[in-house]
């Protein structure tokens, strides 16, 4: 099922063909064709440092940011889901994890383990110890995307193969590897892809240091310095893919993603 986006170009990150020229529009106040001629003469993993040498860092760090936040950028969500699950998510959204409502998921997947009566007793203590008891890291408020479809499908595909890292570590923690184990049977490997409003995915990309903050700071905020440096280097090899990288770029959220950001949504195959 896909859904039209309308009036904002959608940027997604891998498909470098499709938004370097736009890129370079939106740059070219400050990038001459001289330059992008220099850039693609040096060395790439230099490519991003020359860009900045060559011309104004900080009106290339605003401008880039002005074009990310004008358009929309492409979300990724791996998980694993029924098809109920599914039709759920596309009525609903993405909605942030509540510790809870694992529960029915978690049952579900580990109660045909051997050992599940041993430790079915202490599901409820072991959830609330990693959801208000944030054991494992604080994931409990939040939905997580990530910019690069490479990167949760071939980097870091745990999510695509077992589920919420919420479910993982309580799944851990009642029956070890095993219980892991048998999250992998439990739905299908679920990727939704989302056009989110930039300045939304800005946002999302600084969950604890804001984009001033970094400026401030001399730093290139994330997002920018992910399409900046795949730009660059793409200057220097035009048969360069981000698809190579893999990149974890990732967006927190803290409310409903809405389902109308969706654009659809597949089963991956691993």
């Amino acid at each position: 099922m896909t859904k039209p986006v309308i009036n904002l170009k959608v940027l997604e990150f891998d498909d470098i063909g499709m938004w370097a020229p736009s890129i370079k529009n939106a740059l070219q106040a400050h990038v001459s064709d001289d330059v992008c001629r220099l850039v693609a003469t040096s060395e790439p993993e230099d490519a991003i440092e020359t860009l900045f040498d060559l011309t104004d860092r900080k009106a290339i760090i605003q401008n880039t940011l002005n074009w990310i936040g004008s358009n929309k950028v492409v979300g990724f969500h791996g998980t694993r889901l029924t098809n109920q699950e599914v039709d759920s998510v596309l009525l609903k959204g993405l909605v942030p994890l509540k510790a809870e409502d694992r529960r029915v998921r978690l049952i579900r997947a580990l109660s045909r383990h051997p050992n599940w009566s041993v430790v079915e007793s202490r599901l409820d203590e072991v959830i609330d110890a990693h959801g208000k008891g944030n054991a494992a890291g604080h994931r409990q408020d939040q939905v997580h995307l990530t910019l690069s479809e490479s990167g949760v499908v071939t980097g870091f595909n745990h999510y695509l193969t077992h589920g919420s890292e919420f479910d993982q570590h309580v799944a851990y923690s009642l029956l070890g590897e095993d219980g892991k184990n048998y999250l992998t049977e439990d739905g299908d490997p679920i990727l939704f892809r989302v056009a989110v409003p930039g300045d939304y995915a800005l946002k999302a990309a600084h969950p604890y240091f804001t984009v001033e903050d970094l400026c401030r700071n001399g730093e290139v905020p994330n997002i920018v310095k992910e399409f900046l440096t795949s730009w660059a280097f793409y200057l220097t090899d035009r048969s360069f893919s981000p698809i190579k990288l893999r990149i974890d770029c990732g967006m927190i959220f803290r409310s409903v993603v809405p389902a109308d950001w969706i654009l659809d949504q597949k089963v991956v195959s691993l």
